[in-house]
């Protein structure tokens, strides 16, 4: 699956078998397979790293992707037990909140707030995560800026 081959038959085998013991090992290659290529395909992931990286966090990116895949894996076998087709799109969702969430802890969110311009106060890194997780709907800082403010605000 490595070299994207194979994801559409992963999908449709979860869609259909997810309840069987084989499903979890198809679920976490897709896992890594989703998580691996965010940084290619998943635009609000890609938003939200540069408003990560901009804040001059020093973050252990590899080391948070591999941290992302067990939650990742759990999403994908959660969603083939509510039935019906899950399309790559949504997997890959998952997959770029999940990256989002990991890399939360290490980022210093006062800087990335000041950075965005918003005037925020600091909120409990469990906030924070779920913060950073619902800004990969973003694809620009702009957008990123307007998700994190709402988040907060809300």
């Amino acid at each position: 699956m490595d070299d994207g081959r194979g994801v559409g038959d992963a999908l449709r085998h979860l869609d259909s078998h997810g309840s069987e013991p084989e499903a979890l090992g198809v679920a976490e290659a897709l896992a890594r397979f989703l998580v691996a290529r965010c940084d290619s395909h998943h635009a609000g992931w890609r938003a939200v790293r540069q408003v990560v990286v901009d804040s001059a966090a020093d973050a252990p990116w590899e080391k948070c992707a591999r941290r992302a895949v067990p939650f990742v894996t759990i999403d994908l076998l959660s969603a083939s037990q509510q039935g019906g087709r899950m399309p790559l799109a949504r997997a890959q969702h998952f997959a770029a909140q999940r990256r989002a969430e990991q890399i939360a802890v290490h980022v210093d969110q006062a800087a990335v707030i000041a950075d965005l311009g918003l005037k925020c106060s600091s909120v409990s890194p469990e906030r924070w995560r779920s913060t950073l997780s619902t800004a990969v709907t973003a694809r620009s800082r702009e957008q990123v800026a307007r998700a994190v403010d709402r988040s907060l605000s809300s």
